[in-house]
């Protein structure tokens, strides 16, 4: 990753106004369309779903709970440290947009723009600069650009959970608009959900490592997560080994599963020189204020119903519990990690009827809250796109008709 910065302390509105048109694939064309056409009865669908989803887990569990002690930890809750979820929720959106800038800033090695792409020049994504050579540093990227982005690919990850690849899809998308090549776009990609994923496994790792010490957490749950992140660690330090990842990087003609793990070993290359860089030191402390912020909004959702829980406990049984979101079934996310939380963390201790109401009480900040913003953001950028694209024809057909008319008017 780059070790600079953009030089100008700007943000600019939309970076994405500075660039030119790229020809799309037809089935690439066609995601972002559904994108830019989604409606309010779809939104109303997707929403009455999940809401069903939960309406079938409160039921379920608080079968199990016990609805007399559901009522009963609800009339003894204080309200006020719901306060807290907010603003823990607040960072978690700003830590994801922090690290996607970071990100960029730090990609700029693998920036491509072509020769003269200003008006009328080629499209970004072409494999040489004006100069023949990478551009030194990413775009410049705003706040609020990024926060965007950040909110639309949590949106559509609730649509379709599918491991997170709809959201994964439009940064994808962003990537390319902000003009990297496919596959840098894609190591691009890879590279920010490594370092943020890295970042969770490491604080996994650090609670499990403590939890080994902690009553509360069951030797196996510590165990488990200790034994898998050190094995993952040590496959990428292999793979990653710098010998090895320009072999990788070279397979530029083998099969199509060779150079998809290329991009995968190159990202993760990517990710083990994070410290030596600014930009990458900034991509992995806002992907731990990410992480921190959803386990502070978690922890606060607990004391609200009276429970206190230890920071080994709840970083294990939250980390245990967001696995299951990576189960690949659309408009599930939200039902399989609220039930597997709400188990795990019954395995450190907290009675299950407060479990499950915190859990719930999270979700509220986490999951129902941004939803709508979420999905604004996602057709707001689709549609910025298309709206730029006109304005732009309209120019070229406004300056084409003048021009017509001189030539006219020369020839009178």
């Amino acid at each position: 990753m780059s070790d600079r910065t953009p030089a100008h302390g700007g943000t600019p509105s939309d970076p994405q106004e500075r660039l030119p048109d790229e020809p799309m694939t037809p089935a690439a064309a066609n995601r972002l369309e559904a994108v830019r056409q989604l409606r309010p009865l779809q939104v109303m669908l997707a929403v009455g779903v999940a809401a069903i989803v939960t309406a079938v887990l409160v039921l379920s569990i608080g079968r199990l709970a016990g609805f007399t002690k559901l009522g009963d930890t609800l009339n003894g809750a204080s309200w006020g440290w719901l306060g807290l979820c907010a603003v823990g929720q607040i960072g978690v959106f700003v830590g994801y947009a922090g690290a996607f800038r970071a990100s960029v800033a730090g990609g700029g090695d693998l920036l491509t723009e072509p020769a003269g792409s200003g008006p009328g020049g080629t499209g970004p994504g072409d494999t040489e600069t004006s100069t023949g050579t990478a551009s030194p540093q990413g775009p410049a990227v705003g706040v609020w650009y990024s926060l965007k982005v950040a909110l639309a690919g949590f949106g559509l990850t609730q649509l379709v959970a599918a491991g997170g690849a709809a959201g994964m899809a439009f940064t994808f998308w962003v990537l390319r608009r902000l003009g990297f090549s496919k596959k840098n776009a894609m190591v691009q990609l890879i590279t920010l959900n490594t370092a943020v994923y890295f970042v969770f496994g490491g604080l996994g790792w650090l609670g499990a490592l403590v939890g080994l010490v902690d009553p509360a957490v069951p030797a196996a749950m510590a165990g488990s997560w200790l034994a898998g992140f050190a094995v993952v660690v040590a496959l990428a330090r292999w793979f990653t080994q710098p010998h090895r990842a320009a072999t990788f990087a070279a397979a530029e003609d083998a099969t199509r599963t060779r150079r998809a793990l290329a991009v995968g070993v190159t990202a993760a290359a990517r990710v083990r020189t994070c410290t030596h860089t600014a930009d990458g030191r900034r991509l992995m402390a806002w992907s731990l204020l990410y992480w921190v912020g959803d386990l502070v909004s978690l922890w606060a959702a607990l004391r609200a119903f009276g429970v206190t829980v230890s920071v080994a406990a709840i970083v294990v049984a939250y980390v245990m519990g967001y696995l299951a979101q990576s189960v690949p079934i659309p408009l599930i996310a939200t039902g399989g990690v609220d039930a597997a939380t709400t188990f795990t963390l019954a395995a450190v201790g907290v009675p299950i009827e407060v479990a499950l109401l915190g859990v719930v009480a999270h979700r509220v900040f986490a999951f129902w809250l941004p939803m709508i913003p979420g999905l604004w953001s996602a057709t707001a950028l689709a549609r910025g796109r298309a709206d730029r694209r006109a304005t732009r024809s309209t120019r070229r057909e406004a300056v084409a008709r003048a021009a017509r008319e001189r030539s006219e008017q020369e020839r009178e």
